[in-house]
């Protein structure tokens, strides 16, 4: 069975507590683009879960192919992620 590709838009606080540990625990995942501001926080979160695209841009994570997206960005950003997420096919 083919892993099921994620992305992540906006690893903040509640993604990282709560979000990335808990997909952590799922083995049929492919860990495939993650984005947030801050390059230093996003490339050690982005080594340790494995990521392979890891953007400062949303949209990056989007055209890498993923199927499912958590959005874990500032609320009132998630219609914008969200609708962006959809229209792209995840």
């Amino acid at each position: 069975m083919a892993k099921v590709r994620v992305g992540v838009i906006g690893a903040g606080s509640w993604a990282i507590a709560s979000h990335l540990p808990n997909l952590a625990k799922h083995d049929e995942l492919e860990y495939v683009g993650i984005s947030r501001k801050g390059p230093e926080i996003l490339k050690k979160i982005s080594d340790r879960y494995g990521f392979q695209v890891a953007s400062e841009d949303y949209r990056d994570v989007l055209n890498a192919g993923v199927d499912i997206c958590v959005i874990g960005s500032p609320t009132g950003l998630h219609h914008e992620h969200a609708k962006a997420a959809l229209e792209s096919g995840a």
